[in-house]
């Protein structure tokens, strides 16, 4: 039996000062790399045009417009998916999903690799070191992950929002027929449909981050936190008949009972001030 191939996706937007640099360092971990310039408006692309050459398995894919990463990992992942319809790939070959600004260490993707395939898992999402971040990153990716764990239907998910992972393409390319994707939302439902769906995944696996970089804003998050209700959604209502999936009952109370519980000092003040009056 022949090796899985490994495919690395890159999506890179206004990343001109990392973006050659990541490519090239990656390029020997992988047997294919596709890069999305996602309408840069900066040199991304001129970058990335500059290492094609003499790296024949490299090829760029484009939005002419930036349309944000969950578009961008589509473009590259619906791409991959009708080769494996064409037979062109295969359903174990192993899909590499890393950021183009230099945050990802890329000196543990040999075992990263060695530990997918010896664990027979569907996806590995690697879990994050992110002691030397702010406290208050950590305590919103705490919420993040809680908030998944929540949705998944069993799996702990201690890292929804890392993008640094490794997925077997024929679960990524099931997984897709329930994605929606919007902004930043990708990593997050991608993680509750495939958990979900029963797939085997490992959130565990702790990796330093070289770089501190954080784009994420009050919107973004509010997304993340509404896209991984979404994603629980249409796994249950579009799975075959013949497939169960966890219910979505728990969730929805727990969802409920914390409402109710941000809410109760705020009607607790209500009704004091109704009385005074």
């Amino acid at each position: 039996m022949s090796e899985p191939r490994r495919i690395a996706v890159v999506p890179a937007y206004n990343e001109e000062p990392t973006v050659r640099d990541v490519l090239g360092k990656l390029i020997g971990y992988v047997d294919e790399l596709v890069v999305v310039d996602d309408g840069s408006t900066d040199r991304t692309r001129s970058e990335i045009e500059r290492f094609l050459p003499g790296h024949p398995q490299a090829r760029m894919l484009v939005h002419e417009v930036n349309q944000g990463m969950s578009e961008a990992y589509y473009l590259a992942f619906t791409d991959l998916r009708r080769r494996l319809a064409d037979g062109e790939l295969d359903a174990d070959d192993l899909i590499y999903t890393i950021d183009a600004d230099g945050q990802h260490e890329l000196a543990v993707l040999d075992d990263l690799r060695a530990t997918m395939l010896a664990d027979h898992l569907d996806a590995l999402i690697v879990r994050r070191d992110l002691s030397t971040y702010p406290v208050y990153k950590q305590a919103g990716n705490w919420v993040m992950s809680t908030w998944a764990t929540m949705w998944s239907g069993g799996v702990r998910l201690h890292d929804v929002e890392s993008g640094y992972r490794i997925f077997r393409l024929g679960a990524l390319a099931e997984a897709l027929d329930y994605y929606q994707g919007y902004k930043y939302s990708e990593t997050v439902e991608v993680a509750i449909v495939m958990s979900r769906l029963g797939m085997r995944i490992d959130n565990s696996i702790l990796v330093p981050v070289p770089v501190f970089r954080s784009r994420t804003r009050m919107k973004d998050v509010v997304i993340d936190l509404a896209a991984m209700v979404g994603a629980a959604f249409r796994v249950t209502m579009r799975r075959p008949r013949s497939q169960p999936v966890p219910s979505l009952v728990p969730p929805v109370l727990a969802s409920a009972g914390l409402a109710a519980l941000a809410l109760s000092p705020v009607l607790l003040a209500r009704r004091v001030l109704r009385r005074r009056r």
